[in-house]
Protein backbone atom coordinates (compact mmCIF):
# COMPACT_ATOMS: atom_id res chain seq x y z
CA UNK A 1 0.00 0.00 0.00
CA UNK A 2 1.32 3.59 -0.79
CA UNK A 3 1.75 6.11 1.65
CA UNK A 4 -0.35 9.91 0.62
CA UNK A 5 2.12 11.93 -0.18
CA UNK A 6 0.95 14.59 1.64
CA UNK A 7 1.01 15.93 5.47
CA UNK A 8 -2.93 15.15 5.24
CA UNK A 9 -2.12 11.60 6.92
CA UNK A 10 0.16 12.91 9.32
CA UNK A 11 -2.53 15.72 10.52
CA UNK A 12 -4.99 12.29 10.71
CA UNK A 13 -1.71 10.98 12.89
CA UNK A 14 -1.51 13.90 14.82
CA UNK A 15 -5.42 14.28 15.67
CA UNK A 16 -5.47 10.47 17.02
CA UNK A 17 -2.50 11.49 19.23
CA UNK A 18 -4.40 14.32 21.06
CA UNK A 19 -7.62 12.62 21.39
CA UNK A 20 -5.24 9.88 23.02
CA UNK A 21 -3.81 12.67 25.69
CA UNK A 22 -7.15 13.16 26.32
CA UNK A 23 -8.51 10.43 27.10
CA UNK A 24 -4.79 9.81 28.97
CA UNK A 25 -6.07 12.97 31.18
CA UNK A 26 -9.34 11.75 31.69
CA UNK A 27 -8.28 8.67 32.90
CA UNK A 28 -4.98 9.96 34.81
CA UNK A 29 -6.54 13.01 36.26
CA UNK A 30 -8.28 11.23 39.69
CA UNK A 31 -4.76 9.25 40.21
CA UNK A 32 -2.71 12.67 39.53
CA UNK A 33 -5.22 14.72 42.08
CA UNK A 34 -5.17 12.20 44.69
CA UNK A 35 -1.31 12.29 44.81
CA UNK A 36 -0.88 15.73 44.13
CA UNK A 37 -1.12 16.96 47.44
CA UNK A 38 1.80 14.17 48.45
CA UNK A 39 4.51 15.81 45.69
CA UNK A 40 2.84 19.70 46.02
CA UNK A 41 1.94 20.15 43.05
CA UNK A 42 -1.07 22.33 41.01
CA UNK A 43 -2.85 20.94 38.22
CA UNK A 44 -5.11 23.09 35.13
CA UNK A 45 -8.72 22.59 36.03
CA UNK A 46 -10.27 19.80 33.74
CA UNK A 47 -12.20 22.71 31.90
CA UNK A 48 -9.15 24.82 31.34
CA UNK A 49 -7.14 21.64 30.17
CA UNK A 50 -10.26 20.37 27.61
CA UNK A 51 -10.31 23.92 26.21
CA UNK A 52 -6.63 24.23 25.98
CA UNK A 53 -6.44 21.17 24.26
CA UNK A 54 -9.19 22.35 21.98
CA UNK A 55 -7.30 24.73 20.62
CA UNK A 56 -5.57 22.29 18.82
CA UNK A 57 -7.68 19.63 17.90
CA UNK A 58 -10.01 21.08 16.06
CA UNK A 59 -7.93 22.99 13.79
CA UNK A 60 -5.72 19.69 12.91
CA UNK A 61 -8.77 17.93 13.05
CA UNK A 62 -10.49 19.97 10.57
CA UNK A 63 -8.16 20.78 8.47
CA UNK A 64 -7.08 16.71 8.05
CA UNK A 65 -10.69 15.40 7.68
CA UNK A 66 -11.51 18.39 5.52
CA UNK A 67 -8.74 17.53 3.06
CA UNK A 68 -9.05 13.62 3.30
CA UNK A 69 -13.46 13.93 2.77
CA UNK A 70 -12.90 16.52 -0.12
CA UNK A 71 -10.59 14.01 -1.90
CA UNK A 72 -12.82 10.60 -1.49
CA UNK A 73 -15.85 11.59 -0.43
CA UNK A 74 -16.50 9.44 2.48
CA UNK A 75 -19.55 11.51 4.20
CA UNK A 76 -19.47 8.78 7.17
CA UNK A 77 -16.19 9.56 7.82
CA UNK A 78 -16.78 13.32 8.00
CA UNK A 79 -19.95 12.94 9.86
CA UNK A 80 -18.27 11.06 12.77
CA UNK A 81 -15.73 13.87 12.78
CA UNK A 82 -18.27 16.28 13.06
CA UNK A 83 -19.94 14.49 15.96
CA UNK A 84 -16.42 13.76 17.62
CA UNK A 85 -15.54 17.19 17.55
CA UNK A 86 -19.22 18.62 18.46
CA UNK A 87 -19.03 16.23 21.67
CA UNK A 88 -15.86 17.44 22.52
CA UNK A 89 -16.38 21.00 22.19
CA UNK A 90 -19.83 20.61 24.26
CA UNK A 91 -18.03 18.53 27.09
CA UNK A 92 -15.12 20.91 26.93
CA UNK A 93 -17.47 23.70 27.66
CA UNK A 94 -20.45 22.55 29.54
CA UNK A 95 -19.68 18.85 30.64
CA UNK A 96 -19.42 19.29 34.20
CA UNK A 97 -22.75 21.09 34.30
CA UNK A 98 -24.64 18.27 32.08
CA UNK A 99 -23.05 15.09 33.04
CA UNK A 100 -20.78 15.93 36.54
CA UNK A 101 -17.52 14.60 36.90
CA UNK A 102 -17.59 11.29 36.18
CA UNK A 103 -19.72 11.77 32.77
CA UNK A 104 -17.81 14.98 31.91
CA UNK A 105 -14.66 11.87 31.75
CA UNK A 106 -16.97 9.23 29.87
CA UNK A 107 -18.73 11.45 27.25
CA UNK A 108 -15.12 13.04 26.95
CA UNK A 109 -13.66 9.56 26.21
CA UNK A 110 -16.69 8.86 23.98
CA UNK A 111 -16.41 11.77 21.59
CA UNK A 112 -12.27 11.44 21.53
CA UNK A 113 -12.67 7.64 20.42
CA UNK A 114 -15.18 8.89 17.99
CA UNK A 115 -13.02 11.50 16.49
CA UNK A 116 -10.09 8.87 16.53
CA UNK A 117 -12.18 6.51 14.71
CA UNK A 118 -12.76 9.25 11.86
CA UNK A 119 -9.34 10.43 11.51
CA UNK A 120 -8.41 6.30 11.42
CA UNK A 121 -11.27 5.81 8.85
CA UNK A 122 -9.78 8.84 6.58
CA UNK A 123 -6.30 8.17 7.00
CA UNK A 124 -7.91 4.74 5.56
CA UNK A 125 -9.70 5.98 2.71
CA UNK A 126 -6.65 7.85 2.04
CA UNK A 127 -4.25 5.14 1.60
CA UNK A 128 -6.78 3.44 -0.65
CA UNK A 129 -7.69 5.76 -2.79
CA UNK A 130 -3.78 6.97 -3.44
CA UNK A 131 -5.24 10.18 -2.70
CA UNK A 132 -2.71 12.96 -3.70
CA UNK A 133 -3.71 16.45 -1.60
CA UNK A 134 -0.71 18.28 -3.04
CA UNK A 135 -2.60 20.07 -5.54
Amino acid sequence: MNQPANNQGHLDAIAVVLSGVCMLHCLALPLLLTISPILNVTLLSETVFHVLLLVFILPTSVIALTIGCRSHKDKITLVLGALGLSILTITAFFGHQLFGLTGERIVTSFGGLILAWAHVQNYRRCRRDNCNHDH
